[in-house]
């Protein structure tokens, strides 16, 4: 029995080890990954292997695996798979398979942090100089490897091969980037941290894409009124921006760009518009989940999805689909704290919550870039918050 015991301890703290790894590299892959394929083989190898051989063989103590946060995201993504019967009986595995891969994450995770808590800033700081990378690779690939001009929309490779999306993926790493110039003590070493968000934030800027970088600009705002910094580290960051953002107008055709795409909503009011009027048809519990869903609207076009989740979570699952969608979104803004380690994964679930208000779908998917949106930042937050409450009541 003693035997036993020590080899299921063995087992967690080689699993605990194997998914802190799983982490960074899940993490990273978003950057670097080939398509989403590649994604999920980092996700299922690195993090859903390991929270498979503990998780289920232990008891189940809600606050080790996220508490409310985990349970009412849960209730919701049960809820959305039983949504699938009134709108696609025969995806309903389909669905019930996404439930369980987000079940796992969001459990495992804070598992992991509840009895091995990841270093956050080195997190950040992974995530940042992989960004940094990525981005300087990403430009350099698009517009002299390939020529483009700089007129063409900046697109990525891989699972960023899309403009919208490359832009919401870079922007996670430019935020991060920013508060850490916020945030850092040593002013010597903020501008360094800034010069890291302005490469990330260039990638933004030549993707063209409005609704990321609006989104940006809103939570890094947000950000600076929240830190408050000292003004020996926003004024030369102000002055920098202006000088660089003076710079790129100056030696490019950037301002001739940005006077072309205009205002235009890309059809998206389009799409609201008939969406929220169709909604009113079926108000409670919408029209269903279906997996290869197609919304067709006459004289525009043919859509996989509203542009805009929480639009898209109301068509499909109805107000009781929403309601429970903004319960786990509001439960997890009331633990808001100013804490140098957990602010960021506010401002994160912030400026990703604004991306999928102009770009998103419903929110059960597989490991995808809307994760990295969502329910990464979510399930990091909720695994810290509990985790810190955990040493409080020490």
């Amino acid at each position: 029995m003693r035997l036993n015991a020590l080899k299921w301890a063995r087992r967690e703290t080689f699993c605990l080890s194997w998914a802190a790894l799983g982490i960074y590299l899940f993490l990273s892959a978003f950057f670097w990954a080939s398509g989403p394929a590649p994604l999920r083989a980092v996700f299922y190898v690195f993090l859903l292997l390991p929270f498979l051989l503990v998780l289920p063989w232990r008891k189940w103590r809600t606050e080790e695996y996220g508490g409310y946060f985990t349970i009412s995201a849960l209730v919701f993504a049960a809820y959305c798979v039983l949504s699938s019967l009134w709108g696609r009986a025969a995806d309903f595995d389909f669905f019930l398979k996404q439930w369980f891969f987000l079940a796992f994450w969001l459990c495992g995770v804070a598992w992991l942090f509840y009895y091995r808590p990841v270093n956050l800033q080195r997190l950040y700081l992974v995530v940042i100089c992989i960004g940094v990378v990525c981005s300087l690779v990403t430009v350099y690939f698009f517009y002299v490897y390939k020529n483009y001009s700089i007129a063409a929309r900046l697109s990525g490779f891989g699972l960023a091969e899309n403009s919208t999306i490359v832009a919401q993926i870079f922007g996670v790493a430019a935020l991060l980037a920013y508060l850490k110039s916020l945030q850092e003590e040593n002013w010597k070493l903020s501008p360094l941290f800034f010069i890291a968000a302005m490469v990330c934030a260039l990638v933004i800027l030549m993707s063209q894409s409005r609704g990321a970088a609006m989104a940006l600009m809103l939570v890094c705002f947000a950000g600076l009124l929240i830190v408050r910094p000292r003004p020996l580290i926003w004024v030369p960051q102000v002055t920098l921006a202006i000088v660089g953002s003076l710079a790129l107008f100056t030696l490019t055709n950037m301002d001739d760009v940005l006077e072309k795409r205009g205002i235009s909503f890309s059809f998206r009011d389009a799409i609201w518009i008939e969406l929220l009027d169709r909604s009113l048809e079926r108000p409670l519990f919408g029209l269903g989940l279906e997996r290869d869903s197609r919304i067709i609207i006459p004289d525009v076009d043919v859509f996989h999805h509203a542009h805009n989740s929480w639009i898209d979570i109301l068509y499909y699952t109805g107000l009781i689909g929403l309601l429970l969608a903004l319960w786990h979104w509001v439960l997890l803004a009331k633990s808001f704290s100013r804490d140098r380690d957990i602010l960021p994964l506010y401002l994160w679930l912030a400026y990703g919550s604004l991306c999928l208000f102009t770009n998103g779908s419903n929110l059960l998917t597989r490991p995808d870039t809307q994760w990295l949106m969502y329910w990464v930042p979510a399930g990091l937050l909720a695994a810290v918050v509990m985790g810190r409450r955990r040493c409080l009541t020490r």
